[in-house]
């Protein structure tokens, strides 16, 4: 899988990296997002130049640049002209050696480990970079750990639209992509509720996580009481998974719910139990979490200053583990409190910035009707 680095402008595969200039960045992501389908040239200036009026061979110069660019990656991808329709991104199975490495039974657990440690102490960069240097280190590969990486990385049009999933898990990803790319807590509910009416077709994991995420949907939509209530139901099960990441994502949730309730001293409860299980498990991941509530729960308590630098550094903290959706998550979160309890109207402009930058990068205004597609036919 070909990584994109959005700050360098530079696409990397294997421990080569490719630098491009924006435009070509682009433009060689969004084929890329959308590898086997043919564009015209039309639809290229709408999805890579869409503010702009560029010229009438905008497009083909970019493509000869890109076609230019990624000579060395030929075994890999084809740029391809599709006469009288535009063009079109294929990619190429790249050719395999026998790797003695995967005889190694060993070995092939201990992969599996290092993945496993890495995604519960929230390093999303470390999964990444295994990931797309997986060929050159001889890594196995992870039906699990080859989906989630992706989600993992924001590569949300290949969950919804290939057909190496399952269509459970194929749901359950689209259901996570749908809430975590517009507000409308009530509608991703429905999805959420739906889904765990049909938990015998999910693992566990899956199913209390959509537990877990639909307490906080409740709440985003109006009803602590059922988000407490839904909290309750599941208490149990979080405990006996004993998961410190569930965990500490169940605490912050009902420390939210206390936020909402105004009982401050149980919200204030709940974050030291939470900070207190997150200095025992360093999970970065969920740290960044915890700094964004903390900050919010100081807005509440009139300690502005002190809010906005948790917040910030919860931010920071999640941007470096390079988990797309929990910094989207995060974003959310902030702008709904911000919103709904006017504490910081600077801050709440300068989030929404962010969100509507990400919102072009990750193109959610094309994501959003495929999830709902995909949500409305499987559910």
């Amino acid at each position: 899988m070909i990584r994109f680095d959005s700050d360098t402008y530079q696409a990397e595969y294997a421990g080569q990296s490719i630098r491009l200039l924006p435009k070509e960045f682009a433009l060689l992501r969004y084929l890329y997002e959308h590898s086997g389908r043919s564009f015209s040239r039309d639809e290229l200036l709408d999805a890579v130049w869409p503010l702009e009026a560029p010229g009438d061979r905008t497009v083909d110069d970019h493509i000869y640049r890109v076609r230019k660019k990624l000579i060395p990656w030929s075994h890999l991808l084809r740029l391809e002209t599709i006469r009288g329709q535009g063009y079109k991104l294929m990619r190429l199975a790249p050719k395999t050696q026998s790797n003695p490495l995967l005889q190694d039974e060993q070995f092939v657990a201990d992969a599996s480990r290092m993945l496993a440690k890495y995604h519960g102490l929230g390093m999303g960069a470390a999964m990444r970079l295994l990931s797309a240097n997986r060929d050159v280190l001889g890594l196995p590969g992870d039906p699990f750990y080859d989906a989630y990486i992706r989600f993992v990385s924001g590569d949300f049009a290949w969950l919804l639209e290939t057909d190496e999933l399952s269509r459970p898990q194929q749901a359950v990803y689209a259901s996570f992509i749908h809430a975590s790319i517009q507000f409308d807590a009530h509608a991703s509910l429905r999805y959420f509720d739906k889904l765990i009416a049909r938990g015998n077709e999910l693992t566990r994991a899956w199913l209390n996580d959509l537990k877990l995420n639909a307490a906080y949907l409740a709440l985003a939509a109006g009803f602590p009481q059922q988000a407490r209530e839904r909290l309750n139901e599941i208490r149990a099960e979080i405990a006996d998974m004993d998961s410190p990441s569930f965990t500490a994502l169940f605490l912050l949730k009902e420390a939210l719910v206390s936020m909402e309730e105004s009982h401050s001293e149980a919200t204030a409860a709940k974050l030291t139990e939470c900070d207190t299980l997150l200095e025992r498990h360093p999970i970065r991941r969920e740290r960044g979490a915890y700094l964004v509530a903390k900050g919010l729960y100081l807005y509440e308590q009139g300690a502005p200053a002190r809010a906005r630098q948790s917040i910030e550094e919860g931010m920071e903290t999640t941007r470096q583990t390079q988990f797309i959706p929990h910094l989207l998550n995060s974003l959310q979160l902030i702008i709904r409190c911000l919103e709904a309890h006017p504490y910081d109207d600077a801050c709440l402009q300068n989030y929404r910035r962010q969100w509507d930058a990400m919102a072009a990068q990750y193109r959610f205004a094309e994501l959003l009707p495929k999830a709902r597609r995909l949500l409305d036919n499987r559910l």
